[in-house]
């Protein structure tokens, strides 16, 4: 992949849906009472759980999207550094996006979100860094071919001339010896 916005959607969601592995994972052992997706429900749908098949697949698709954009964020900021220690520039990330979630959702007081009891912040936390890890480490095995980018040239599509062509240079001297 060559385009940068690509790899980075596609490492984004690659990272998303390890991290909801996690969280469906963690909400079916009854460890959490709000999955990730259902944090994307809340906010979809403007109500709390529990929500419809239909409505959680949904809105599995949206977060998805999100987590992708979030992976387009991340590889732009990525190559503003160096990608030494990407999986821990990863992880950091993903953290620090998960505290932007944590504090926009008390600060605006979102219904279902809050309060927030200690599994459900522990399972969170651990959610947003599998998915800052994973999401470094596809970015890491993603193919990126910048010998393709290095070989394009920019050609002008025609010649500019100092002088005149030479066969006006033959009329114009004609006139002069008339």
């Amino acid at each position: 992949m060559q385009d940068k916005l690509t790899r980075g959607f596609v490492a984004g969601i690659i990272g998303g849906i390890a991290a909801n592995i996690w969280s469906f994972f963690s909400g079916a052992i009854g460890f959490t009472k709000l999955r990730f997706v259902d944090w994307a429900s809340i906010i979809i749908y403007a109500h709390t759980p529990p929500f419809s098949f239909g409505e959680t697949l949904w809105a599995l698709l949206i977060q998805l999207g999100y987590t992708g954009g979030l992976g387009i964020i991340f590889i732009y900021l990525i190559s503003k550094v160096t990608t030494r220690n990407l999986l821990f520039k990863g992880w950091l990330f993903a953290e620090a996006i998960w505290f932007l979630t944590y504090a926009i959702t008390t600060l605006f007081k979102v219904d279902g979100a809050i309060p927030i009891a200690l599994p459900t912040a522990i399972s969170d936390f651990i959610s947003s860094a599998v998915f800052g890890l994973v999401q470094a480490k596809a970015l890491q095995m993603l193919p990126y071919n910048a010998d393709a980018l290095s070989r394009m040239v920019a050609v002008p599509a025609m010649k500019f001339y100092k002088n005149k062509p030479d066969d006006q240079k033959d009329n114009d001297d004609d006139l002069e010896n008339k």
